[in-house]
């Protein structure tokens, strides 16, 4: 009898498990720092890339060039919808104003929009949420507390 058999016939015995696989069992679901992290992570790489990409435009084939440009430009926007998602209940009342720029800049929606404008003006609108964001306490300012630490 192999290993997973005796573990079938144990689990009926103990009637304890309850799922399709008894090792994911216990997995703790994320927590929501972690999420606002790796959002964020994701977020700066996209738009790093996004920037080098313009900047060495000239070096790179047209065709080449928009393909990455707009990988680049449509995961920021999606890197940058579950950051607002994820905080706007928050920081709808502290900072309405900026919830009404951010939704009519992801929400939009135009066809035949210049995308490369388009996320020019969105990377303006992340740089003022991710201050919004320090600003309120959600993410910790590391400037700052390298800041602290040198003193």
């Amino acid at each position: 009898m192999d290993h997973d058999t005796t573990r079938d016939k144990n689990v009926d015995e103990n009637e304890l498990y309850e799922g399709a696989d008894p090792e994911l069992q216990d997995l703790p679901l994320p927590k929501t720092d972690s999420m606002l992290y790796l959002i964020l992570n994701s977020l700066n790489q996209n738009i790093a890339n996004f920037n080098a990409y313009l900047k060495f435009k000239n070096y790179i084939s047209e065709d080449s060039l928009n393909n990455e440009l707009l990988k680049r430009s449509m995961g920021i926007h999606r890197d940058f919808s579950a950051l607002f998602l994820h905080t706007k209940e928050e920081l709808v009342f502290i900072h309405p104003e900026l919830l009404e720029k951010a939704e009519r800049i992801l929400f939009r929606g135009d066809v035949g929009t210049d995308f490369i404008k388009y996320t020019c003006k969105m990377s303006k609108i992340i740089d003022d949420y991710k201050n919004v964001l320090y600003r309120e306490g959600y993410l910790p300012d590391f400037k700052r507390q390298l800041m602290l630490t040198d003193t």
